[in-house]
């Protein structure tokens, strides 16, 4: 068993833990949940440090790229639990990351071909900085959606045990909040990156390819919900709306555009 099938076991260990949430009045199996994912994030940052020592490529197709955006999630995760204990955050995060590392394992090595311009460490810095964002606005979209149902919850007066799990609402508009903020310039920076390398590499910043149109689609949207927040007092419901619906065109064009028309970023190999 490599260190990549031992990732994947820790994340499914975590995702089955994180889920007791769902049956158990228990707190200690949540705790070694933590423990599964924080374990399979260390052992995943081992296995890409080991991977860009010995040459790979970092993100040579779509498993790898998944590979990476898990390990992201599963660090934004780890580092949300020590300011909020949020732990039902995990019952979605936890599956999240193990489903997002599957690929990696089972598509078989050598069945993509290498693409050379994915080697030159901006373009991963590039890439880096989006997924990191992105998978803030992961995390913000999974306290939306927990907002969300919990603010329904209450409003029809089915307050039950089953609540008693649920972070406030106050602490998951805080944590919608902070990823957001903290997303943004992340993933602006990364967009902005991406400009100058492809004016140094193709001779054009932008050709407004599916996939680069729907980004900056994307773009547009948490920036409004930035300004939103910072301007009209947007939080709350807004706010999970906001964080919910951006998290379904980061998946559209992700999955869809990504697949249908990648463009110059043809990561499905």
């Amino acid at each position: 068993m490599d260190w990549y099938w031992i990732v994947v076991l820790c994340y499914f260990l975590s995702s089955i833990l994180y889920s007791s949430h769902f049956w158990s009045k228990s707190r200690n199996l949540s705790k070694i949940g933590f423990y599964f994912i924080l374990a399979g994030a260390v052992v995943q940052t081992a296995s890409i440090i080991y991977a860009y020592r010995s040459g790979q490529s970092l993100a040579q197709g779509f498993d790898t790229t998944l590979y990476l955006f898990a390990w992201f999630i599963s660090i934004v995760f780890v580092a949300s639990q020590f300011k909020f204990k949020a732990s039902l955050l995990g019952a979605f995060a936890a599956p999240l990351a193990f489903i997002m590392t599957l690929p990696y394992i089972i598509v078989p090595q050598g069945i993509i071909d290498p693409i050379q311009t994915l080697s030159n460490p901006w373009i991963l810095i590039h890439i880096a900085l989006i997924l990191m964002g992105e998978a803030l606005f992961t995390v913000a979209f999974i306290s939306g959606v927990l907002y969300i149902f919990q603010e329904n919850q209450i409003k029809s007066k089915h307050v039950g045990r089953f609540l008693k799990n649920f972070p406030s609402l106050i602490t998951l508009d805080r944590i919608n909040h902070i990823c957001l903020m903290i997303g943004f310039p992340l993933v602006t920076i990364g967009i902005a990156l991406g400009l100058l390398l492809a004016k140094e590499l193709r001779g054009t910043a932008w050709d407004w390819g599916h996939k680069e149109t729907w980004s900056m689609v994307t773009w547009l949207l948490y920036a409004v919900l930035i300004h939103g927040r910072l301007s009209s007092g947007w939080k709350g419901r807004k706010a999970a709306w906001g964080a919910i619906l951006g998290f379904g065109i980061i998946l559209f064009t992700l999955f869809v555009i990504g697949y249908l028309a990648p463009g110059q970023h043809d990561f499905l190999g």
